[in-house]
């Protein structure tokens, strides 16, 4: 408010200032031409009367000059120019409205009039300012715990606790935005994920119980769909995973970042449900599932003497392997890549992979799914 009031008076001063210049005010200006007349015919006057008194001039003779005197001074007030009218002078007011004007066109380009008042000490730093984060964070924890009804400000800390690896702290805001609001299918997604990361990336009890009840709430929930098909890949539920995966797939517009993991378990869950309709040139990871789930009638490829299809997916893994690590590449395809090697049963390769595709992809935010496969499996992030 000070800033306004400083801001007001500054324009009343300039508005002032224009309007004291442009009246055609006389600033310490000198004699007029009438003054200098006036002057002339008294020094005149005062002549002739010290004429008279030395008796340079009689009566008769200082009257005769007083009378031309007297004319000399009706003549130049009869020449002077009569008072001009003052024309033109209504632009005196003229800086006023434009400066009014363009205060208030700069105003409603640059000015945010829909925001409320926010008192200074409430205002949130802006961004590249010198923000401290652990400030930051400090100050919205000091503010819930005097006032826990706050949903806001739960929703906001809560996915700041998961980037920062806070899973307990993240449960706890998220079950008070649950408690706060009426759970919606991300509300309650964003509870059985951070309940998940806390477990080491299980979804066993409780998350995948939060997902279910998020896909309750929306059929089109599309983390809650994943992770319940996922779960049901992982325990065996082929068939439901395939309708849970076939039914994500829908879904996908085509260009989403997990089409080809979602196709990619698809075809385990399949291979998983028929093991000897399995092609030979399937998805790696698909026909490692088809060969480890073969009728116990028949020596699993993974314990015997390397056969045609094993040798041939060891190819195709090395081969994702070698390029990977020379030519870089998504991180769908390090997720990919670390699946295969778990798979494989290859645990150190699987690791190694894990921290290449940790290098090349340091945020996070960007290889969640990988990071939950890495926990489920027990791989460690050094």
């Amino acid at each position: 408010m000070t800033t306004w009031i400083f801001a007001l008076i500054l324009t009343a001063i300039a508005c002032a200032t224009l309007y004291y210049a442009a009246a055609g005010r006389a600033v310490n200006a000198g004699p007029t031409t009438r003054d200098a007349t006036a002057t002339q015919f008294r020094a005149q006057l005062r002549e002739i009367d010290a004429d008279v008194a030395s008796g340079d001039l009689n009566a008769a003779e200082a009257l005769a000059a007083k009378s031309e005197l007297a004319r000399e001074v009706m003549r130049a007030k009869s020449e002077e120019p009569g008072p001009r009218l003052r024309q033109g002078r209504s632009w005196y007011w003229l800086p006023v409205p434009v400066v009014a004007v363009l205060a208030l066109a700069m105003y409603a380009y640059l000015g945010r009039p829909d925001l409320p008042s926010v008192p200074l000490a409430d205002r949130a730093p802006a961004q590249g300012q010198g923000l401290d984060l652990d400030a930051a964070i400090k100050t919205i924890e000091g503010r819930l715990a005097t006032n826990p009804s706050d949903l806001r400000g739960w929703q906001v800390i809560a996915p700041i606790y998961m980037q920062l690896g806070r899973y307990a702290d993240a449960v706890a805001a998220l079950r008070h935005v649950n408690a706060l609001a009426p759970p919606t299918a991300d509300s309650e997604t964003d509870l059985g994920e951070a309940l998940m990361m806390q477990a080491g990336g299980s979804v066993v009890g409780e998350p995948l119980q939060l997902f279910k009840q998020a896909m309750a709430i929306d059929p089109q929930s599309v983390r809650a769909r994943y992770y319940i098909a996922a779960e049901e890949t992982r325990t065996g539920a082929y068939s439901d995973a395939v309708h849970d995966w076939n039914g994500l797939l829908a879904l996908a517009k085509g260009d989403e970042p997990w089409v080809v993991t979602a196709k990619n378990e698809l075809a385990m869950a399949e291979a998983g449900l028929n093991p000897s309709a399995a092609p030979a040139g399937a998805d790696a990871a698909a026909a490692i599932v088809a060969a480890e789930t073969a009728p116990s009638a028949q020596p699993s490829p993974m314990s015997s003497a390397p056969s045609a299809i094993e040798s041939q997916i060891n190819m195709m893994v090395d081969g994702l392997e070698a390029r990977m690590r020379s030519q870089g590449g998504s991180v769908e395809e390090w997720t990919e890549l670390v699946r295969s090697r778990m798979v494989q049963g290859r645990m150190s390769d699987a690791q190694t992979d894990f921290d290449l595709a940790r290098k090349a992809y340091p945020d996070p935010k960007v290889r969640t799914e990988l990071n939950v496969l890495a926990a489920d499996n027990g791989l460690v992030q050094r």
